[in-house]
């Protein structure tokens, strides 16, 4: 079936999530992309745990449905930026996550990959973006988090600030990369002109904390650090059962009407303190420990049947090794088993795309593979051919070498 995206292709020098997801997402839905690591591959295959065939159990996610090259542009080479000028002119899209400095010191910013194809576009995603004071710091998502106020807004009272345990910013910036890149796209069917498309990470940070920080700076107020209970809203938290936890949300007057019956004290719904989601944070102590109380009595099974008879929001807390059991997460191939065909690794459980629309394709199985070693099968659109097997090692990784490429990873 054919893909939106299959006559684009993306030129992808992401590392650490943020831009490689989003070059996952454009793979996804058919662009040719290329990821680009410097000769010997980018850390971003090989830290945190390694599996057999010497990468991490992020890179498959994120490398999929994607060709790959090395080329070093850290060394300004003349060699090098004539390859890379090559690439660009039979490119439409370039995408980094370099800070200005950075990008412009390889070869990489707008103005110079303009004068090489005028209507390139450029995806350059950073933790500050590229205006100012910050704009050459690096950063992560978790300075994002911390600076964006968002650690301010969990917690425990009586501890210090803690951070989210993945990586929202990256994801979220990555997917408002898609988007971005997919209007640039858009623009230049309409104009034949290319676009600059600059992200930050503490950019959608605060679009996240935006609201909080208006109560703070309009109200006086500040988000309570209550660990996982919601503020403001009625009963919505992690409450043990007898065999484990379930996590409930009853946000609005109609489903706490349905809590309040459920649990037995249906006397709560005409209570006046008790008529809007705030007045029944405010009076939280009075409700919590009843759904407590109610819900210790049974297993998690119960809960989860009783509540959704009830029509109330709930589902079970999984650990990890759980996530990929669920019967709904199996039967629409929200996490397919994919073979590596890597000796003494087990099939990977490899998250599909995040969306669906009408006729779009299941994603391909396969993950990056070595080419076959001749002229078509990768970059047959210039005039560059260095495939000499010698230049990889044993381990899958290229030599280093300043200047030449090879293709090492396609489908």
């Amino acid at each position: 079936m054919q893909r939106v995206l299959e006559d684009i292709r993306v030129l992808d020098f992401g590392r650490f999530i943020s831009c490689p997801y989003c070059g996952m997402i454009l793979a996804d839905m058919g662009a040719e992309v290329i990821r680009v690591d410097r000769p010997g591959g980018e850390e971003d295959r090989t830290h945190s745990l390694i599996g057999p065939d010497g990468n991490n159990l992020s890179f498959p996610s994120y490398a999929r449905n994607k060709k790959g090259i090395t080329l070093n542009l850290t060394q300004n080479k003349p060699e090098a930026r004539e390859i890379l000028d090559a690439l660009v002119k039979h490119c439409d899209v370039v995408i980094h996550n370099f800070t200005p400095a950075a990008a412009e010191s390889m070869g990489l910013s707008y103005d110079r990959l303009t004068a090489v194809k005028p209507d390139i576009i450029l995806t350059a995603i950073s933790c500050f973006g590229d205006e100012g004071p910050y704009r050459n710091r690096t950063g992560f998502d978790f300075i994002a988090q911390a600076m964006s106020g968002a650690m301010n807004c969990g917690g425990f009272p009586d501890k210090p600030p803690i951070r989210a345990f993945f990586n929202p910013m990256d994801y979220a910036t990555a997917l408002a990369a898609a988007v971005g890149t997919l209007l640039a796209l858009r623009h230049r069917d309409k104009t034949g002109e290319g676009q600059k498309v600059d992200l930050a990470l503490l950019k959608t940070a605060i679009s996240f904390t935006a609201p909080m920080i208006a109560e703070k700076e309009v109200l006086g107020r500040s988000r309570p650090m209550i660990a996982n209970r919601a503020p403001y809203l009625t009963t919505t938290d992690l409450f043990e059962c007898q065999d484990g936890y379930v996590f409930i949300a009853s946000i609005m007057n109609s489903i706490w009407r349905r809590l309040a019956r459920l649990i037995g004290h249906e006397e709560l719904i005409n209570d006046p303190e008790l008529q809007n989601d705030l007045s029944r944070y405010e009076h939280r102590d009075k409700i919590d420990p009843l759904v407590a109380d109610w819900i210790s009595k049974r297993t998690v099974e119960q809960v989860l049947a009783e509540m959704e008879a009830a029509r109330i929001p709930c589902s079970p807390y999984y650990e990890l090794g759980q996530v990929s059991q669920d019967p709904h997460v199996q039967e629409t191939g929200m996490l397919p088993l994919v073979d590596m065909e890597v000796p003494g690794l087990k099939p990977l459980p490899v998250p599909n795309s995040s969306f669906r629309t009408v006729g779009f394709a299941d994603l391909k199985k396969r993950l990056p593979e070595e080419v076959e070693r001749k002229p078509e099968s990768s970059f047959f659109l210039i005039s560059y051919n260095f495939l000499d097997p010698g230049f990889r090692r044993g381990d899958g990784f290229l030599r280093s070498h300043p200047v030449i490429f090879v293709p090492i990873l396609s489908l």
